[in-house]
């Protein structure tokens, strides 16, 4: 369905598939699709509803470009949105996404047919649900199989059933036992005292869903919505089969342990104990849990989980790195956000564990990204993720002789744009030669979209971390849609339109530090009188700068770096003639500085930018260092540090030109606020949290793509089978760390340059490496002699 959003109540499934057309046409981009055509869509029964502006549609699409989306992320942009006034107080009213809506969606409307007697247009939709439902679900099968049994009846007697509300067939109202509550209760107080605290604070209030019983030969099932939670009519068995369908996963079949999201009545959890000795439990929805402790006696599982959280607000307390997680389709469709909220935490956190794919992080020409790529990389080894740096910086020099030799920037331009195509080509080089899973390409790198096209074919994940400000620098419009992840240091209106541009996803990640480098140090005499200042800034000379700036001159000021003007008076305030200052020499300013001034750059503004957002690297690197740091207000500063108590803040020329004087003469001061921020940027700011931010969002989404990468891989068979030798296989871990090629030379890589005597495992390596290398040279001679013999 394609026109206006529907908040529906919760039984008319029919509706709950109507996308706005703009949201669909997104989400077909996201899977490298072009909406070409749109037809009404005629069958038995009625599909479309003029009054309400929705129709029923054949859409017609045609592959553009390769997917820059999961299958999560597109449901999740189809997904609906609970909005209007009475969102906040009709319970009816649910967000939902699955791909079992389209065969709920056509049985519920067949028993809505039922009801009113309609019973030849039922038999047509249930005939179109069976001819096109795609769910091989057994809930779905038999859910289908209970409609058409309901129908048979109904024709028989002529006379169709009657139901109301949103109640399911065979369905009653059902109390339960004041004894199978009071045991249940005893048990949870036992095992988990704050879920019984929990469900007894609720015991009062009106819950979210409304859910009922129906008794079946295996005992109670749980309902909600016109769903089942368990299964009508065979719960024992259809627990069974769905964890027999999870354990086809090799993953989940080799696992001790398992979290489980969506409890119902239980019987899932029974035979997953059943498999594992490990089991914990997530349930989303109170209301769902008293019902099933109402009705059944649980003290058998209550003693047997590991954890148990109940509610939308508990469910961290289930999650460990060690398990793995299974989530109920029943529950997704209920839960989804939520879902999805768990399922992000959950492979974020047990990615970095479990998976170490290859990473390249691939850095700029030039510029404040530069030292970025480096604090990168050490960070992502911090996690030990395998990782090389692809140094660019070498190249910069080319890239720049072009405009001494060429005047002309339409020429310029486009062999620099060969230059990067070049460079772009060697990383794809590099690509053949060391394999890489994912690529974290930095702001202003050079590479093409079309490399990245080619690498994201050859199953890379691309990453770009845009650590610039989106207004000013605006080439993610043209680049965004190469990219799977791009991280930006701005939120709102950036990440919306970053996305709209074709980007697989977005999100927030600021600059840091890396307290290694970003450190208190010690200096000579020398050296104080070379860095040191009352006031000093580094950075480049934007327009806002130069102007506040110009005005200092009167102070004992020192400015630092590049772009400044060559007039009076930043003359004689402008050190070193305007050169890049390198990390290791401005930690040496910040260190031998009374006074660091941070003031954030602006092209556009005259001085302070009252509606600046992102925080540039210096917040972060002044805090670390433990230097004193008066930094222009920004609207994202409160959430990294305490203004007045980590950094000191100003909103103009002249509140900055009030606290230079306050603080120059109270060292002590000075010294408390640095040491307070020191401390905040450590506990807080480092790289190292945020690249463990960025693999928990990848992973969240990527983590069975790299897994599985990774067992089809040819490192997968080598270490297995290495594991004959000891020294054998600790050789091919330390290859695989290396992010060497799962080949002899790779194993071999280090023997070449190391030192000292080899061992007996070392001289047979090189022994077949010798030989293979003879043979190849004697293959080439051959063909050769091949050619010559040919041309006499």
């Amino acid at each position: 369905y394609l026109g206006e959003e529907n908040n529906v109540p919760d039984e008319d499934t029919l509706h709950l598939r109507c996308f706005q057309r703009e949201k669909f046409e997104q989400a077909a981009k996201l899977c490298g699709l072009e909406l070409t055509d749109v037809q009404e869509l005629k069958l038995p029964f009625q599909v479309s509803v003029e009054e309400l502006g929705i129709t029923a549609v054949i859409v017609n699409l045609k592959k553009i470009g390769p997917a820059t989306a999961t299958v999560d992320q597109v449901e999740e942009q189809l997904a609906l949105s609970i909005t209007g006034s009475n969102a906040a107080t009709d319970t009816s009213v649910i967000e939902v996404g699955g791909a079992d809506l389209e065969s709920w969606m056509t049985i519920n409307y067949a028993k809505e047919l039922i009801n009113n007697g309609q019973l030849s247009e039922a038999r047509d939709a249930i005939d179109f649900a069976v001819a096109h439902a795609r769910s091989s679900a057994i809930d779905i099968r038999d859910i289908l199989d209970g409609v058409v049994q309901e129908l048979d009846r109904a024709e028989k007697s002529s006379t169709p059933k009657q139901e109301s509300g949103n109640e399911g067939v065979g369905r009653v109202e059902h109390e339960g036992s004041s004894d199978t509550w009071n045991k249940n209760i005893e048990a949870l107080q036992q095992y988990f005292p704050k879920v019984a605290h929990a469900v007894l604070d609720s015991s009062a209030e009106p819950g979210g869903l409304v859910v009922d019983i129906q008794e079946t030969q295996d005992g109670p099932v749980l309902h909600s919505g016109g769903q089942c939670l368990d299964h009508p009519s065979k719960p024992v068995a259809a627990a069974e089969k769905w964890i027999q369908g999870e354990f086809a996963n090799h993953r989940i079949s080799s696992s001790q342990s398992a979290v489980v999201v969506g409890m119902a009545a239980g019987y899932h959890v029974e035979a997953l104990l059943n498999r594992l000795p490990t089991v914990s439990v997530i349930e989303p929805s109170l209301e769902v849990f008293r019902a099933a402790i109402k009705n059944r006696d649980l003290t058998h599982l209550f003693e047997k989980l590991k954890n148990l959280a109940v509610g939308e607000e508990s469910w961290m307390d289930a999650l460990d790195s060690e398990s793995e997680l299974l989530t109920r389709p029943q529950t997704r469709l209920f839960h989804q956000p939520l879902c999805s909220k768990i399922s992000a935490a959950f492979y974020g956190t047990r990615g970095a564990k479990v998976l170490h794919p290859n990473y390249a992080v691939l850095g700029p020409l030039q510029g404040g990204t530069l030292p970025i790529t480096g604090y990168t990389s050490r960070a992502l080894g911090l996690h030990n993720q395998r990782v090389r740096e692809v140094n660019m910086a070498g190249f910069k020099e080319g890239f720049h002789l072009m405009e001494q030799m060429l005047t002309d920037p339409v020429r310029r331009g486009i062999m620099q744009g060969n230059y990067v195509e070049m460079l772009s080509q060697l990383v794809m080089e590099t690509h053949e030669e060391k394999p890489i899973d994912v690529l974290v390409v930095m702001a202003q790198a050079p590479i093409s979209g079309r490399a990245l096209t080619e690498l994201r074919k050859k199953g890379v994940v691309t990453v770009l971390w845009f650590v610039e400000d989106y207004l000013r620098f605006t080439y993610w419009k043209e680049i965004a849609q190469y990219y799977d992840f791009i991280f930006t240091i701005q939120r709102g209106d950036c990440i919306e339109r970053i996305r709209q541009a074709g980007a697989g996803e977005v999100h927030y990640l600021p600059t840091a530090c890396d307290p290694a480098i970003h450190t208190r140090v010690q200096v000579s005499p020398e050296e104080k009188a070379r860095w040191g200042s009352p006031i000093s800034f580094v950075g480049a000379g934007y327009h806002n700068r130069q102007q506040i700036f110009a005005s200092l001159a009167g102070m004992p000021l020192k400015l630092w770096g590049t772009e400044w003007p060559t007039c009076r008076p930043f003359d004689r305030l402008v050190q070193e003639e305007g050169r890049r200052i390198s990390p290791a020499e401005y930690i040496k300013i910040f260190s031998c500085t009374d006074i660091n001034i941070n003031l954030h750059s602006s092209t556009e503004r005259n001085g302070v930018d009252p509606y600046g957002d992102f925080l540039n690297p210096r917040t972060f690197e002044l805090a670390s260092a433990g230097a004193f740091q008066l930094v222009d207000e920004r609207t994202y500063l409160e959430e990294a540090f305490e203004p007045g108590k980590e950094v000191i803040t100003f909103r103009n020329r002249d509140d900055l030109v009030d606290k230079i004087k306050y603080y120059m003469d109270r060292p002590e001061e000075r010294k408390k606020v640095a040491d307070a921020g020191r401390e905040r940027a450590h506990r807080d700011h480092t790289y190292e949290k945020r690249i463990e931010e960025m693999m928990s969002k990848i992973y969240s989404t990527k983590f069975e793509f790299l897994h599985t990468r990774f067992n089809q891989g040819p490192w997968k068979r080598m270490l297995e089978r290495s594991k004959i030798d000891d020294e054998l296989h600790e050789r091919c871990e330390q290859a695989f760390q290396r992010g060497e090629q799962a080949n002899l030379d790779g194993i071999v890589a280090d023997i070449l340059g190391g030192k000292g005597e080899l061992t007996d495992t070392e001289r047979k390596l090189l022994f077949l490496f010798h030989i293979r290398k003879q043979i190849i040279r004697m293959n080439a001679e051959d063909s050769r002699t091949e050619v010559t013999d040919t041309r006499n």
